[in-house]
């Protein structure tokens, strides 16, 4: 391990991956998974949450035998903020990442994410769509919805990234810690309830990273399946959002913890 990796050789990483009825490519997933990261990390783990999986997805994660592997399986769908949640509190690695178990955005990137946390001493290091040197393969309609939340979001939250929604993040221990007791969103609100608790508790050091998403390469939904699909997601996202602005007001009355209040003062915040 060399470059900005060297620091990392005595880290440990933890990879939670949310499934919802996986089980076509499950197992061809997380072999991918562990082959991408092996060679890079000597200690990790891979906590496999199965979020109210139907199709034989948790039959699949029963089958898996392999050392770094956990799996966890909730029995009703509850969303991928909750399946995320459950997959934190089982983390006990130095650096916790997340990563969307339909493997849209390729396990390669991992190493990437983790060099530029290290070599820029970052809270936070997020995949962006919009990031100059990101390849994205993605339908139009789902370009413009996206463009259109992201503006929501410039003029609502005080959050400074470029696109809070794509399905791989990466955090300090130290981050998930102080936010995890707040986050309460279980669905396709996560991201931002995640971002926007980290920087009110003082982690304003985020990183937009680019990523390579061929969204047609894992889904083949019809037309106009994907289309009601795509505005059944605006909706409940919208509803998360506007829901989550209200509890951030709310939060905005009352003072930080005096832990968070020293990690301000000694990041100069």
């Amino acid at each position: 391990m060399t470059g900005p990796f060297a620091g990392l050789r005595h880290s440990k990483l933890s990879i939670v991956v949310p499934v919802f009825n996986e089980a076509r490519q499950i197992t061809d997933n997380i072999a991918l998974l562990i082959r991408e990261v092996e060679e890079y990390f000597i200690n990790f783990e891979i906590i496999v949450v199965s979020d109210g999986s139907t199709d034989g997805t948790n039959l699949k994660l029963t089958m898996l035998n392999h050392p770094v592997v956990r799996s966890l399986i909730v029995g009703k769908n509850l969303g991928k903020g909750h399946a995320v949640r459950a997959g934190f509190q089982m983390a006990s690695g130095d650096y916790i990442l997340f990563i969307d178990g339909g493997m849209e955005i390729h396990p390669k990137e991992i190493r990437t994410f983790v060099g530029l946390m290290a070599l820029y001493n970052a809270d936070i290091v997020i995949g962006s769509k919009r990031h100059p040197q990101s390849m994205v393969d993605y339908p139009t309609h789902r370009r413009f919805l996206s463009w259109l939340f992201q503006l929501l979001i410039r003029r609502l939250f005080d959050v400074d990234v470029t696109d809070t929604q794509v399905g791989i993040k990466l955090l300090r221990k130290p981050v998930v810690d102080a936010i995890l007791p707040h986050l309460e969103v279980n669905r396709y609100g996560f991201d931002l309830e995640l971002l926007s608790l980290a920087k009110r508790k003082g982690f304003r050091n985020m990183l937009e990273a680019p990523v390579r998403i061929d969204y047609f390469a894992k889904n083949r939904r019809p037309f106009l399946y994907e289309l009601i699909h795509v505005l059944r997601v605006g909706v409940s996202l919208l509803k998360d959002t506007i829901n989550l602005y209200r509890r951030l007001r709310r939060l905005e009355e009352k003072p930080l913890d005096a832990s968070h209040q020293n990690h301000l003062k000694a990041s100069g915040e």
